[in-house]
């Protein structure tokens, strides 16, 4: 667990030296990324993948588009729609795909600020990714939702990111 949590905030498992937040980037996130697939540690990160040739196909696709994205803005907090649409175009996949990247690297990244907060207040860590995403209220799968509907990249006719499981069309996306 401390390896998946290692990926997910940027620390490693054992305490060599506490990573600060702005040492958080975009290509230290695609590093850990790197890391976690050549140990195949991360398999509960990547929800509703079966074999081990699509996770790992996942996750390199994932590195690449944090990578590409990292060339823009490191900290991630400013990439515009154009530089999204490009590192889509560049990397072979769809918008969703870089939202999806996007947003587990956010979600990491506020998971690490949370962890940062409780160690400095000298609460109780979460030992298991349950009692993270818990913590964090969400998981980067919603995160991505949202991000997409923020960005107007949502299709109307898919779910709406609000979870009431109705269209888009039919819930927040109505004109």
């Amino acid at each position: 667990m401390d390896k998946i949590k290692g990926v997910l905030t940027g620390k490693k498992a054992a305490p060599d030296g506490q990573i600060t937040t702005e040492e958080f980037t975009l290509l230290r996130f695609a590093n850990e990324l790197k890391a976690a697939r050549a140990a195949g540690t991360f398999k509960r990160f990547v929800v509703g993948r079966s074999s081990e040739a699509t996770f790992a196909d996942a996750f390199g696709k994932q590195e690449a588009i944090i990578r590409y994205l990292g060339r823009f803005d490191p900290s991630g907090d400013n990439l515009q729609t154009s530089q999204k649409q490009e590192a889509a175009k560049n990397c072979n996949c769809t918008i969703a795909d870089v939202e999806n990247a996007l947003a587990k690297f956010t979600w990491a990244k506020q998971a690490h600020k949370k962890l940062e907060k409780l160690k400095e207040e000298g609460k109780p860590i979460p030992k298991s990714m349950a009692e993270l995403q818990k913590l964090m209220g969400s998981t980067p799968v919603d995160l991505a939702r949202s991000n997409l509907a923020k960005s107007g990249q949502i299709s109307r006719n898919a779910l709406c990111p609000c979870g009431s499981k109705k269209r888009y069309k039919r819930c927040c996306g109505k004109d």
